[in-house]
């Protein structure tokens, strides 16, 4: 292979991995001291407690609407949080007892591990990160997260029906930037 063949290689492999890995090394520590998620956690896998997991999704984030509608800071938006957090709690249980169920509830706000999410055109990098968290009964359910602030919960409940009146989950197609690029490039080939 070709010296110039070898530097086109390595640049397209650092091309690639920087493409991968969401860019530079220190937007990880400013990304996450800026964003403020809400974590639902659903007491188990069932069909009927995940329902219940979006019905206090819902409860929650109609709630916030209002509250985070003016903030301009993830500080200010923490703020607001405190204060409501016991109302947040208490429209949790009430969301879960109408639901006809009597396991506990519990919320707070401390940190937690997220994984990568795409939102839009936006990467939100895997980490510990600020958040407003909702344990229903064991908590050992799959959970349900978004970002609070800047505001992005409102918009993905919004547009995206994760699950539908029924309750039951309909499928979400994941999606590769790379993968798109390819096909746009050299055509679809599935």
């Amino acid at each position: 292979m070709s010296a110039v063949k070898k530097i086109i290689c390595f640049v397209l492999l650092i091309t690639v991995v920087l493409f991968l890995t969401g860019g530079t090394p220190g937007q990880k520590e400013d990304e996450s001291a800026s964003l403020l998620r809400l974590h639902v956690r659903a007491n188990s896998d069932s069909a009927a407690d995940q329902a219940l997991k979006y019905q206090v999704r819902d409860t929650i984030l109609h709630s916030l609407d209002l509250r985070l509608a003016t903030v301009q800071s993830n500080a200010e938006a923490e703020q607001e949080i405190i204060q409501a957090l016991p109302e947040l709690l208490a429209l949790a249980e009430t969301t879960v007892r109408e639901a006809g169920y009597n396991y506990g509830v519990s919320a707070q706000l401390g940190e937690a591990e997220f994984p990568t999410r795409l939102y839009g055109e936006q990467v939100y990098r895997a980490g510990r990160y600020r958040a407003l968290q909702i344990y229903l009964g064991e908590g050992r359910g799959e959970n349900w997260w978004c970002v609070l602030f800047p505001p992005l919960c409102f918009i993905e409940v919004s547009r995206d029906t994760a699950v539908s009146v029924s309750g039951e989950s309909e499928s979400i197609r994941p999606r590769s930037r790379l993968l798109e690029w390819w096909q746009r490039r050299f055509g679809r080939q599935s």
